[in-house]
């Protein structure tokens, strides 16, 4: 045994079922070599460059490629850069939203968000019998209101008086 692989085999017998490692620090570095290699190698085709070429220039044809791509299915220019497809994302978004709660078209995120609040707020008063232009202290009054009136009627409901059951003597005479 030499001294490099001394340290991993002692540690394998510690370990119940482990598994001895086997060959040399050097044949380890090449191994990892090789595996590395080879993810980039696969790397460099997915970015269509040549398998030898370096992480940096893989990654940066990888970026270029993902950026058209995404960029093409948002709407942008296929060169667009990152910041131009992040508002075209942005500008879709808020498109789609401001159309389906019937803003006017080009509306910003402020006048959304007041159609949406008009929106609810129509119905919400609607619910409280207040006018949609009510403040949203009076609708909530309101609808309070109504809510202790519901109450108040499921309270007197159980208040009033019940008649006792009617005995077997009264309901066979017709009483009941």
């Amino acid at each position: 045994m030499t001294d490099e692989t001394k340290g991993t085999t002692e540690e394998a017998k510690a370990q119940p079922g482990a598994t001895r490692p086997t060959g040399t620090k050097n044949e380890w570095e090449d191994l990892g070599h090789r595996i590395e290699a080879q993810i980039r190698g696969e790397f460099a085709r997915l970015a269509g460059v040549e398998e030898s070429a370096d992480w940096d220039t893989i990654g940066h044809q990888l970026d270029v490629k993902m950026r058209a791509k995404t960029a093409s299915g948002v709407g942008a220019p296929p060169d667009a850069g990152w910041d131009e497809v992040g508002h075209t994302i942005e500008r879709r978004v808020r498109t789609g939203v401001g159309s389906t709660v019937g803003a006017e078209p080009g509306a910003d995120w402020d006048q959304i968000g007041r159609r949406i609040e008009s929106r609810v707020k129509t119905e919400v008063a609607g619910v409280a019998g207040a006018a949609s232009d009510d403040s949203w202290s009076t609708i909530g009054n309101k609808i309070a209101g109504k809510v202790q009136k519901a109450i108040d009627d499921v309270l007197d409901t159980h208040k009033r008086p019940q008649e006792p059951p009617k005995t077997e003597g009264e309901k066979s005479r017709g009483n009941g």
